[in-house]
């Protein structure tokens, strides 16, 4: 019932916030300059990063606006809108068109991809018996070398896009920790996890909990002023459950984003959790998708989310403890040999 009182309050929140101009009055301007100044100007009202993140919103628009010109095609219209957004580096900001699609924290460009193949780990370090669910939202097991220690893989927290369809694979987390329930420690994985749904991370997290603990407060966007935020709602983990209390490693990488940085700030408040691995991808934030008269369309922050330290991991993400960072290489990668793995077990007791 929680998720539908939260989910009813976000709703209502973001039904406060201005609509995109392009909805507004009976004529839209499909021109470029139209274009251009309707994202910009939706972003100025409702986009909450601005000052988390250092942005003079006013001083991108004269750094892009020149570029505009009457009769501009739509790929190159499409080249400054994108460059625009680029400036706010937000893996959650992103725009579409029928030709082209952007990402603004450049998610699954060269440039931030870390080395991780399951299938090295299912061929070279899991027993044979391992399983992957139907739906492969999980692979589970446990080591060839090490039959004490559990492994689990949690490839994200909705299946496939449509997260309005059904999502009782979660529940498959319960059976899971059953089955390794005479294991002495666990590697819980969410390398390349893909975020998905706040529900799904909280009914899959509470199973990793051994006390009721919040971890995260989030303030929405409710008006167009630069500081009209709602008041903060906590999100809490709590034993739900069959639940793996053992000694767990958190393994994370830089294209653990969204909800798998949820999970990743829900399971460092427990004491028996250690997070290793590398830095996340730093993408927290409930996004918008808004559409253009011209048929595009993009999709806007519109949340703060903070640990219970006060601190907003946007745009920098979220760090293991320094003895406990470890990447991986393309070189060793191709050896067949995942280093963060091998780190992970190497400090777990079995």
């Amino acid at each position: 019932m929680k998720y539908f009182i939260k989910a009813f309050i976000i709703i209502f929140v973001l039904a406060l916030i201005s609509t995109c101009s392009v909805f507004l009055g009976s004529d839209p301007d499909n021109s470029p300059q139209g274009i251009f100044d309707s994202i910009w100007n939706d972003f100025n009202k409702t986009y909450a990063l601005f000052d988390i993140k250092s942005i003079d919103w006013d001083s991108v628009y004269d750094t892009h606006v020149g570029r505009i010109y009457s009769g501009m095609g739509d790929r190159e219209l499409f080249k400054v809108c994108s460059d625009m957004l680029g400036e706010l580096n937000d893996a959650h900001v992103r725009i579409a068109s029928s030709f082209e699609y952007f990402n603004s924290g450049d998610l699954y460009g060269t440039s931030n991809m870390e080395p991780f193949n399951l299938n090295i780990i299912k061929t070279n370090y899991l027993n044979s018996n391992h399983t992957s669910t139907e739906d492969g939202m999980f692979v589970y097991g446990t080591f060839k070398d090490k039959p004490t220690v559990g492994y689990i893989y949690i490839k994200g927290f909705a299946y496939e896009e449509n997260t309005g369809g059904s999502q009782d694979w979660v529940k498959t987390i319960d059976s899971i920790n059953k089955n390794l329930s005479g294991t002495d420690s666990l590697v819980l994985d969410l390398r390349a996890n893909t975020g998905g749904l706040p529900a799904n991370v909280d009914f899959i997290a509470n199973r990793f909990a051994a006390v009721e603990k919040d971890y995260v407060s989030v303030h929405t966007k409710n008006g167009t002023g630069r500081n009209d935020f709602s008041s903060p709602v906590y999100y809490t983990i709590k034993p739900e459950g069959i639940t793996y209390t053992k000694p767990v490693i958190l393994l994370t990488n830089a294209q653990t984003v969204s909800g798998g940085e949820w999970f990743t700030l829900a399971l460092r408040s427990q004491s028996h959790v250690t997070h290793a691995g590398s830095v996340t991808t730093g993408a927290l934030s409930l996004s918008l998708h808004r559409f253009l008269v011209n048929g595009w369309s993009y999709w806007v922050s519109v949340q703060i989310v903070r640990d219970m330290q006060g601190i907003c991991p946007e745009a920098i993400g979220i760090t293991p403890e320094n003895q406990h960072i470890k990447t991986n290489t393309v070189e060793r990668i191709a050896l067949n040999i995942d280093d963060q793995l091998e780190y992970a077990l190497s400090i777990l007791p079995y």
